[in-house]
C-alpha cells in the first residue's frame, strides 16, 4: 500500500527524530512508498544537540526497506542560510524524482522547523511535486491537519522504536504518556481510532 498513492517522497527533518516521532507509523504502514529522509542537523542549539543522534536514526532506518536516510550536517540548521541549505539538498537529491516533499509546518514554535518549511517551498519552486506538512511536538494549535493516518496497530511498535533515541530519554515529549497524547485526536477517537499521525496536504498533483 502507498501513502496517498505516492511512489517516492523526500522527508525534510530539521533534527534527528523529527520525522520518526511524527510519521514513523505511516512509513511502516505504507511500505510500498519509498521514504528518503534528509536530516539537516545533529540537533537544536542549546537544546538537543548530540553527535550520536544520527546513529540513533540509523538504528531505526536499518529495519525498513522503504527508508533511506542521510544526516546532511554536523551542526545546526541555523548555521547555514536558506539558500545554502537549498544548494546542499539539491546537490544531493534530484527533487524532480519525488512525488512529494514532507516538512514540518510553518505554524511551529521551533524556529528551525519554520526554516525547514521555508526550504521545502523553495525546493518545490520549479517542480510539480506535492507538499505535505506533518505535526511535530512543537506544532502550534492553530495548525489544522486535514489527513489522518490510523496507527492503532502500530503504536506499540513505534513506542519501542523511539527508544532508540537514547539521547532524548528523560525529555518530557519522549515519555510514554506524552507520545500517546501526541497521537490522539478527538474526531478520530469517535470512530474507534485512538492513535493517529497528523498531516496537512498543502498541495498535491495527481
Amino acid at each position: 500500500m502507498k501513502f496517498l498513492n505516492l511512489n517516492k517522497v523526500l522527508c525534510l527533518s530539521a533534527h534527528p527524530d523529527d520525522v520518526e516521532y511524527s510519521m514513523l507509523g505511516s512509513i511502516i504502514r505504507f511500505e510500498d512508498t519509498i521514504f528518503d529522509i534528509a536530516v539537516l542537523s545533529t540537533g537544536g542549539d542549546f537544546d538537543t544537540t548530540n553527535k550520536n543522534r544520527g546513529s540513533e536514526c540509523s538504528k531505526i532506518w536499518i529495519n525498513f526497506d522503504n527508508i533511506s536516510g542521510s544526516v546532511l550536517s554536523n551542526g545546526h540548521v541555523k548555521d547555514k542560510s536558506e539558500d545554502e541549505w537549498i544548494n546542499i539538498i539539491e546537490n544531493k537529491y534530484d527533487i524532480s524524482e519525488y512525488d512529494c516533499v514532507f516538512a514540518p509546518p510553518c505554524l511551529d514554535s521551533h524556529f528551525e522547523h519554520r526554516i525547514t518549511n521555508n526550504i521545502a517551498y523553495a525546493l518545490l519552486r520549479s517542480t510539480n511535486s506535492g507538499l505535505v506538512t506533518y505535526k511535530t511536538p512543537s506544532t502550534l494549535e492553530s495548525w489544522k491537519p486535514n489527513y489522518y493516518v490510523d496507527v492503532n496497530h502500530l503504536i506499540n511498535k513505534k513506542d519501542s522504536l523511539l527508544k532508540n533515541f537514547e539521547s532524548q530519554v528523560g525529555r518530557s515529549y519522549f515519555k510514554l504518556n506524552s507520545i500517546r497524547a501526541f497521537h490522539s485526536n478527538y474526531i478520530s477517537s469517535k470512530f474507534g481510532v485512538d492513535y493517529v499521525e497528523h498531516f496537512k496536504i498543502e498541495r498535491l498533483f495527481s
